[in-house]
């Protein structure tokens, strides 16, 4: 296996023009691969090194790879790479460093924040945000308290995270939407948690 194929199988397929150009092959070998229907473009200056519909976990690696350093997954893109949400047909969610910028693609949703690399999960791959702060984001977003509190319920129960791992990260989002409602959310699930009584009181 040559260390292209290598990057290829990490990023589920997905390779920058770039990562090509350094390890072996020539704009030429490129166009060839393109044209014979070898590769795939899937974004500008990202390829897919196989046939056939990509998968949503290859466009995934790919809208981060399209929009370069510090990117990462995040909302519902995050979510459903931890299997916190099913995949379902729509934008990726990409979220940025403040201080840069991506040319807009209809295929991708952009956010951006100055605490972007401290929301970043350091081990997971492709780089998407901690499984607290997705569910923070998602909850924030969403129509109702009962959808939020699906979203919490939802992370807890499949063992993603735990009550008091998002309340804490909570404390680190004060600007957050709906800030004070995800609070009493899960103060809580805390307590139902430790098995106290029902908060707030009745």
């Amino acid at each position: 296996m040559t260390q292209l194929d290598a990057i290829g199988r990490r990023q589920r397929g997905a390779v920058t023009r770039p990562q090509a150009l350094q390890h072996g092959l020539s704009p030429t070998d490129l166009h060839e691969l393109i044209r014979a229907g070898h590769w795939q473009r899937l974004l500008p200056g990202i390829y897919a090194t196989f046939t056939g519909r990509p998968p949503p976990a290859t466009m995934r690696w790919a809208a981060v790879l399209y929009s370069g350093a510090g990117a990462m997954l995040c909302h519902r893109s995050a979510a459903e790479e931890t299997g916190l949400a099913t995949t379902v047909p729509g934008v990726i969610h990409i979220l940025i460093p403040e201080n840069r910028r991506v040319r807009p693609h209809p295929a991708m949703a952009v956010h951006r924040s100055r605490h972007a690399a401290s929301r970043r999960d350091p081990r997971r791959r492709p780089p998407q945000t901690r499984v607290e702060d997705t569910v923070l984001d998602l909850a924030s977003l969403a129509t109702d308290a009962e959808e939020a509190r699906r979203w919490i319920t939802t992370a807890c129960t499949r063992r993603l995270t735990t009550p008091d791992r998002l309340a804490d990260a909570l404390t680190r989002r004060p600007r957050l939407i709906r800030r004070h409602e995800i609070a009493a959310l899960l103060a809580g699930a805390i307590s139902r948690t430790a098995g106290l009584p029902p908060w707030p009181p009745a």
